[in-house]
């Protein structure tokens, strides 16, 4: 068994015209993990741990709508142990979220 542990995203750019964007982080069979409001070029704490084995999904999405351009991705997580980043861009936002697994 495996322990992810998501650290911190960074959001590069936002799609928002305000300035800001609302993503939550969603991970596969816990629902959404993290949620706030963000601004563009600012790195935010996300704190997040669970137990998983083999592969773990991270979803980024945008809580402003249904649309589909505000589902920015999904990746997968695997259990190999270590400390890596995954990068999230679509619609003009773009983000890199921080997380380690041991």
């Amino acid at each position: 068994m495996a322990k992810l542990y998501l650290e911190k995203l960074k959001c590069v750019t936002t799609e928002g015209w305000s300035g800001f964007d609302e993503p939550r982080l969603v991970v596969q069979d816990r629902g959404t993990v993290w949620n706030g409001t963000v601004l563009g070029d600012r790195m935010y704490t996300v704190k997040y741990d669970c137990n998983f084995t083999g592969r773990i999904a991270v979803s980024l999405g945008e809580d402003d709508g249904p649309a589909e351009d505000d589902k920015p991705g999904k990746h997968w997580i695997t259990d190999t142990p270590g400390e890596r980043s995954l990068h999230f861009k679509a619609n003009g936002a773009e983000y890199r979220l921080l997380y380690a697994v041991e």
